[in-house]
């Protein structure tokens, strides 16, 4: 019987995907740079708010959403 090959890491064999991930990912937190440097046009309460908002979805899609993708354990 043949056995496949393991993976050393839970991305090897995804590179396209991984790189769309990160691109994505830069551009949110871009964004969030972005927002912060609107302050004098928009005003500081909405660009802090636009701006913690995009840093959030910056930093908790890749460690809460796609994290998750090595914890199912097999029975």
């Amino acid at each position: 019987m043949a056995h496949p090959k393991q993976r050393t890491h839970s991305g090897e064999g995804h590179l396209v995907s991984n790189l769309i991930t990160f691109v994505v990912i830069m551009l949110i937190f871009f964004g969030c740079l972005y927002a912060f440097s609107l302050e004098p046009v928009i005003g500081a309460i909405p660009a802090f708010a636009i701006g913690i908002g995009l840093f959030t979805l910056a930093f908790f899609i890749p460690k809460q959403i796609l994290g998750r993708s090595d914890t199912h354990h097999n029975a």
